[in-house]
């Protein structure tokens, strides 16, 4: 039998993770293995269990389960509130990406600077020639 309630339940698990932010740390700092490398050697047990979960309606009922309200919500009150940290945290991420992507970039553009570009079918081809390229580039890492 369930000894407390559900209410009280949520509050000892914020109580308690708050608590171990330190155990968290010392944790973290002896992790010898890098987790995406683990994680990358099980891409066929992901792979099944994704599909396990689309098949069996698990997934479509946990995507469909979060109303507009409840994504507002989480949203206004936590997502917004954690940009400003996430932004400082990735700025050197974003230029790693920036320093591959761009040379990238620019010669889709090279490409196209070659096109007709007096009619709409003209523009159209000139987009569809980019958006080509682009879906072309894939990161070095």
């Amino acid at each position: 039998m369930v000894k407390m309630s559900p209410a009280e339940y949520s509050e000892k698990w914020g109580r308690k993770l708050k608590g171990s932010t330190e155990d968290i740390r010392r944790g973290v700092e002896r992790v010898t293995d890098a987790p995406g490398i683990k994680a990358a050697q099980k891409v066929a047990k992901m792979k099944a269990n994704l599909i396990k979960s689309i098949e069996d309606g698990t997934w479509e009922r946990r995507v469909a389960a979060v109303t507009v309200g409840d994504w507002k919500k989480a949203t206004l009150e936590k997502g917004i509130g954690r940009i400003s940290q996430g932004v400082d945290g990735a700025g050197s991420k974003m230029q790693d990406f920036a320093s591959e992507f761009f040379p990238h970039l620019e010669e889709g553009q090279r490409k196209i600077e070659g096109m007709a570009d007096i009619t709409l079918e003209d523009n159209i081809a000139r987009a569809s020639e980019m958006m080509r390229h682009n879906a072309k580039f894939k990161r070095s890492k």
